[in-house]
């Protein structure tokens, strides 16, 4: 009992205080708000035949994420800007810094010869981002994106609204979300 609780003593006192969790998709006109078989709310936007599934993580003072599932359900092929994807909230900006194609990648597995993933952005030496998804006719692939923190300055906060702006054919769209804190944590 003594070593539990000295365990945990120091277990608490090795956690930072920066705090995190999921970013909470809001029902819209043109936004379909459903849970995945984890329990965790994703947003579907809807672009021609183009649709994204977008599921998203907050931190206060580390980098955003965001999961994009992006599949066309046309007979032509897609290409998507993801130099375009971005938040924007109270905290201020956070910019895209690297975007990956995981479709194809399997950790689990024993072998190793499917456990890279695709870079998809480059940065030039000005620190712009370029970087497409080429969508064929009936696929589906999934973009892991790491964005920027918000601020220097200010950091983020359970329960502000976030504006993600998530690259779609013809132009991003805009997803609002709200910042959650994860319901196993205390703080």
């Amino acid at each position: 009992m003594i070593r539990a609780l000295a365990a945990t003593a120091l277990l608490l006192a090795a956690c930072s205080r920066s705090t995190g969790g999921p970013l909470e998709p809001v029902e819209a006109p043109g936004i379909t708000v459903s849970k995945d078989a984890d329990g965790n709310r994703v947003a579907t936007i809807q672009a021609g035949t183009v649709s994204a599934r977008i599921t998203a993580r907050w931190s206060d003072t580390g980098g955003q994420s965001v999961m994009l599932i992006y599949a066309n359900r046309g007979p032509t092929a897609a290409r998507i800007n993801l130099a375009t994807l971005g938040m924007t909230g109270p905290a201020g900006e956070a910019v895209i810094m690297s975007a990956a194609d995981i479709s194809d990648t399997d950790l689990l597995d024993a072998r190793a010869d499917n456990d890279d993933a695709v870079a998809l952005l480059q940065r030039d030496g000005n620190g712009n981002a370029t970087g497409q998804l080429d969508l064929a006719p009936g696929a589906e692939r999934r973009v892991d994106a790491q964005l920027s923190p918000f601020s220097n300055t200010k950091a983020a906060a359970a329960g502000s609204t976030i504006t993600l702006r998530v690259p779609m054919p013809g132009g991003p769209s805009r997803v609002e979300v709200v910042t959650r804190r994860p319901s196993l944590l205390p703080f």
